[in-house]
């Protein structure tokens, strides 16, 4: 049976592979170490390190084209660094905390915080192919299994422990059938032959279960 790497080794090894595919100078390696803490934040059960690299490696099977795969890759690093489930500008805070790690690198900043910023599903459409793609990674979780959108469900619940049961199933309620009234829930033609199908299943089995049914 195979052993799974520790989920640190396994973080240090996807960030060197980055730091390396990006050409980023030595001075970066202890980013990765400053984003897997930020990662490991208390209360951060699904937005979390694991998610990230689940982000990353949907990212390296994708089999279409990328526009700017260093932008895309960089932004998977860092969509969720800053996440608060009690405020309501993770994303923004996100693309600041992401400016001041590559201000030096000013031509491409501009591009990775644009695609940050797509990752606030419903407020903003997206404007290119690669916003479109981070948007389908990023919700590739609707479209699991059902055991492990179960899993899901319940790290989001655990996420906002601190919301009252019944405030919790009407809001949660309320973003899945925000979900599920789009045309289509994923934007690429890739993603909605994939997952579309299986995430509507997943997003009405949870409504239900919400609603006490």
């Amino acid at each position: 049976m195979e052993t799974v790497a520790p989920l640190r080794d396994r973080w240090q090894q996807r960030w060197e592979q980055s730091r390396e595919w990006l050409s980023l100078g030595p001075i970066f390696i202890p980013v990765g170490d400053r984003l897997f803490e930020k990662y490991s934040e208390a209360g951060r059960h699904y937005h979390d390190a694991r998610h990230i690299l689940a982000c990353l490696k949907t990212l390296d099977t994708y089999p279409g084209r990328v526009g700017n795969a260093n932008a895309l890759e960089l932004a998977i690093w860092y969509h969720d660094v800053i996440y608060d489930p009690r405020a309501n500008d993770n994303e923004a805070q996100s693309a600041a905390f992401f400016r001041r790690e590559f201000q030096a690198f000013a031509s491409g900043v501009d591009k990775v915080e644009r695609l940050i910023l797509a990752t606030r599903h419903g407020v903003v459409e997206p404007e290119t192919a690669d916003e479109a793609l981070l948007i389908d990674i990023d919700l590739g979780v609707l479209g699991a299994e059902a055991p492990r959108y179960q899993g899901y469900a319940e790290e989001i619940r655990r996420e906002y422990a601190h919301v009252p049961d019944r405030q919790y199933r009407e809001g949660r309620s309320r973003v899945l059938k925000s979900f599920l009234g789009r045309k289509h829930i994923y934007q690429t033609r890739h993603f909605r032959r994939l997952l579309e199908e299986r995430a509507r299943e997943n997003l009405v089995r949870e409504l239900d279960l919400l609603a006490g049914n």
